[in-house]
């Protein structure tokens, strides 16, 4: 499931937000990011923070296993994210001011972003949570 997810996200990173190649689709590297040909984007990026945690066995619901997906979230941002969405900036860095556990921080930081804009319907977290639904499945 990862394995088609980041191939699918390498071969359309480059046409985000772009009119539609005509013929067949190229991984040609580019887009909203400084993308290399066959490189994924930040949805498979913050996919895999997730399925690190759930590699573990942990209860994807847990506090503690939330807390170990934040905290990945986070330092995924810290440490040199390709590209990062409008949104899902918005709320890491709104959770960076905050204190407490990280999955707190960041549930807050985007309870006040859609309070205080009425829009955060972005697609980027049904991207990134296809192996939540795995794991769901196998337990």
């Amino acid at each position: 499931m990862l394995l088609a997810q980041a191939c699918g996200d390498a071969l359309g990173v480059q046409y985000e937000f772009a009119t539609p190649p005509e013929g067949e689709a190229e991984m040609i590297g580019g887009g909203l990011g400084p993308y290399a040909p066959g490189q994924w984007s930040d949805d498979t990026q913050m996919a895999l923070c997730i399925a690190r945690v759930a590699a573990t066995g942990a209860d994807l619901r847990s506090a503690d296993a939330l807390d170990e997906i934040a905290d990945a979230f986070e330092g995924w941002l810290r440490e040199g994210a390709t590209d990062v969405g409008t949104q899902t900036r918005a709320v890491l860095g709104a959770a960076a001011r905050l204190k407490g556990r990280a999955s707190e921080r960041l549930t807050r930081g985007a309870r006040e972003l859609h309070e205080r804009t009425g829009r955060t319907a972005g697609n980027g977290a049904l991207m990134r949570t296809a192996v939540v639904g795995l794991m769901m499945t196998l337990r």
